[in-house]
């Protein structure tokens, strides 16, 4: 342990005074005795933690560069940089004028096409369905009348054909009924031939060219209703929308310009909760899993101190440096975070709860020993103390303090075990 001499503790005391360190004077004691003045610290119970650090970059949790479908002429932009958009919002429009003709013109079309299709499905029911029938049954009907008008004819025709022969009757009366009998003869014969053309092979062939003619229709019908649906497609893709929430990052794209659809137009990025990737050692990695509390401060926004979780470990390192990539999420509601911005991100070891935690520097290392300056009753003891968590800076005492010991936290350099000493704010 350290010993001072009378002259020596005199010398220092006069320096500490005429430079004025700590900014107080010498304390003079009832017998006219000088003591050294020091600072001291109340110990109290607190938590700390054992952690590893690492730096990363801070990135949106999301980021969609917003392209057109196709080139054409931008007539309205909607938003700026910076500008918070919804899902959904239209961001941009192209011009509609000859989009919105060619829609109107295959709508025509349509309408034209679904007409043609009404009448070859009446056709169809002509040739096949129930108005075929009914005009069967009336050419059956005419069919029967003729063919007795006919027979009776033929048999008027023969008897008077045999009268004639014998002289009975004259060549007048010969000739009147030979014409009646030709002329019954071929109206059977064309209401037969319209009989047979409705139930024979022309009926088959007629029903078929309407059934072909059908098809034809709908076919022609449905090809333009692609035609028309594309169109209406491309007319309400004229006006492109945010796929997400969030900010716009970029503009691309002004009122006027031709755009050809090689570059994003907008990009937006989500920034209500922040990425940070890190590379992890192989000695730690084993140690984090999915879910794990971390501890992020960012410098340059006051090194404000916020918790993030880890949501991805890669099993595989990087070819770079053989570390393993890691992400770290933590939301950042107020936009705050930026892009880009530098992270510190503190993974927890080990932690330590209700313990006695004092600042390295407030402590003495001799001979692989450290040492605590306690005061009690204005006299300094030096003990020795057991360290157990060290993150560096700070570090716990699991023996050798207590809370409410006074721990000099300046002025420890000047004094020695059972010294006086003067308490200083």
């Amino acid at each position: 342990m350290k010993k001072y001499s009378l002259v020596l503790t005199v010398l220092l005391i006069s320096t500490f005074v005429i430079t004025g360190c700590q900014g107080e004077a010498e304390a003079v004691g009832a017998e006219g005795e000088t003591y050294t003045p020091v600072k001291v610290e109340a110990v109290v119970a607190g938590n700390m933690r054992d952690e590893s650090i690492f730096t990363g970059q801070v990135k949106p949790i999301k980021e969609v560069d917003i392209m057109g479908k196709f080139p054409g002429e931008i007539s309205a932009t909607y938003f700026n940089v910076g500008e918070s958009v919804s899902q959904g919002d239209v961001l941009f429009a192209f011009d509609e004028t000859d989009m919105r003709h060619t829609v109107e013109s295959l709508a025509s079309q349509v309408n034209s096409a679904e007409a043609a299709v009404n009448s070859a499905k009446l056709n169809v029911n002509i040739t096949s369905g129930s108005q075929q029938e009914g005009q069967l049954n009336q050419v059956k009907s005419s069919l029967n009348s003729a063919k007795l008008t006919y027979d009776n004819a033929k048999i008027n025709f023969e008897n008077t054909k045999a009268l004639y022969a014998s002289g009975a009757v004259s060549k007048s009366e010969y000739d009147g009924m030979e014409q009646a009998y030709l002329q019954a003869k071929n109206a059977y014969d064309t209401v037969l031939q319209s009989y047979n053309l409705l139930t024979g092979k022309q009926l088959t062939e007629n029903t078929a060219l309407a059934k072909n003619g059908l098809q034809q229709a709908i076919a022609s019908r449905d090809a333009l209703a692609v035609q028309y649906n594309n169109a209406k497609e491309t007319l309400s893709d004229l006006n492109v929308t945010s796929p997400i929430s969030g900010i716009i990052a970029t503009k691309n794209i002004e009122i006027g310009e031709i755009y050809n659809s090689s570059f994003p137009a907008y990009s937006v990025i989500d920034m209500d909760t922040i990425l940070i990737p890190i590379n992890v050692t192989d000695d730690l990695i084993n140690g984090l899993s999915i879910g794990d509390k971390v501890f992020v401060t960012i410098q340059s926004i006051s090194g404000e101190e916020y918790t993030g979780k880890i949501t991805e470990i890669s099993p595989i390192p990087n070819d770079m440096d053989f570390t393993y990539p890691v992400k770290v999420e933590v939301s950042n509601g107020k936009h705050q975070i930026k892009p880009g911005m530098f992270a510190e991100v503190r993974v927890v070891k080990s932690q330590a709860n209700d313990a006695i935690v004092v600042n390295r520097s407030h402590l003495e290392l001799i001979e692989d020993t450290w040492y605590a300056y306690v005061v009690q009753d204005d006299t300094t003891y030096v003990r020795p103390v057991k360290l157990g968590l060290d993150n560096g800076k700070e570090v716990e005492i699991i023996e050798g303090l207590r809370d409410g010991d006074l721990l000099i936290v300046s002025g420890k350099e000047y004094v020695s075990d059972q010294e006086k000493v003067t308490i200083v704010e």
